[in-house]
């Protein structure tokens, strides 16, 4: 079965508690980012949220891409 829907899979299905505990929820310059701590220093940018369309044709801000904060 196929669900149509703005929400997130996360709001149909709730992840684990574990699974919920290594995510955090950052602002960088401005944009909210779902990262994963790398226990380097270095965060990965899990899901980019923003109003604005050029946010998500940022190179710099795209799922995968590590980052310091």
């Amino acid at each position: 079965m196929i669900l149509y829907t703005p929400l997130s899979e996360h709001d149909i299905f709730p992840p684990d508690e574990e699974e919920y505990n290594q995510y955090k929820w950052v602002t960088v310059e401005n944009r909210v980012m779902k990262v994963q701590d790398l226990k380097d220093g270095t965060y990965e940018i899990l899901q980019t949220l923003s109003t604005d369309p050029n946010d998500y044709l940022n190179n710099q801000f795209t799922p995968g891409t590590r980052i310091r904060l």
